[in-house]
């Protein structure tokens, strides 16, 4: 059963490859005053995310990722405890694969196109016919979902938020805002790197949205909310799931 395997590779490369190159830190939601964030140097800005971001308990990603390969979509919620839920769409548009992680047990649902598109030929009837319209299930032990439990795993994406570039050059820009919420801009530029950044100038100063290239050939936009915000990882009922060494 490749399909698991592929969407795991192509949204993890996407989601810990493109964004956490790109990105400063975390993000959160806004509070009721201006932190003051806006009159610091762009370092400081940057600096103070980074700190602000070793906090974060859960958060919410949507990213878009463009590369050779096509467009990769992610939408997850995830938190410290390991729970996990959202959904990755592949390059290709050939559909979306859904995400529920409950510690070390992970639930897949993949739809009919993207189980078609990964499985060749007669192959692809007979997964679709055994899945029927249900979750996979397995742990973080397996081989096919362990790629979903990793990019499930927040205190990676913290790590990669809180790393500095080096030979970094970064520049304060002007004010905005971000889904109603005000912000300052600061952009980056290293090597063929290139980033624009939202920080947020209310509450602590979370990132609220990045724009950038890691190369010339690939291009990333993702926005972060639900900080700190349970994440409703429901598992599916037993009859609705159908466990993944059938699939293998």
């Amino acid at each position: 059963m490749s399909a698991p395997r592929a969407a795991s590779a192509a949204a993890r490369c996407a989601a810990a490859g493109a964004v956490c190159s790109l990105i400063l830190v975390g993000a959160g939601a806004a509070g009721a005053d201006d932190n003051g964030i806006a009159d610091k140097s762009a370092q400081a800005i940057a600096d103070a995310s980074r700190e602000a971001m070793s906090g974060v308990t859960s958060m919410r990603m949507v990213a878009k990722v463009i590369d050779t390969s096509g467009t990769t979509d992610l939408d997850l919620r995830f938190d410290v405890g390991g729970n996990c839920v959202g959904t990755v769409t592949p390059p290709g548009g050939s559909g979306t694969a859904e995400i529920i992680k409950r510690g070390d047990d992970v639930w897949m649902k993949l739809d009919d196109a993207l189980l078609r598109a990964q499985i060749p030929g007669l192959a692809a009837d007979d997964a679709i016919a055994l899945v029927n319209g249900r979750y996979v299930h397995g742990t973080t032990g397996s081989s096919v979902l362990r790629g979903f439990a990793e990019l499930c795993d927040l205190d990676f994406f913290k790590k990669e938020f809180s790393s500095k570039r080096a030979n970094e050059q970064l520049a304060k820009e002007s004010r905005t805002t971000v889904d109603g919420r005000p912000a300052i801009t600061v952009t980056s530029r290293n090597d063929d790197e290139t980033g624009t950044y939202q920080v947020s100038t209310e509450d602590k100063p979370y990132l609220l949205r990045i724009q950038g290239t890691e190369a010339p050939d690939k291009r990333v936009e993702a926005s972060f909310s639900a900080f700190d915000e349970p994440v409703p990882a429901e598992p599916p009922a037993p009859a609705d799931s159908v466990d993944v060494s059938r699939l293998q």
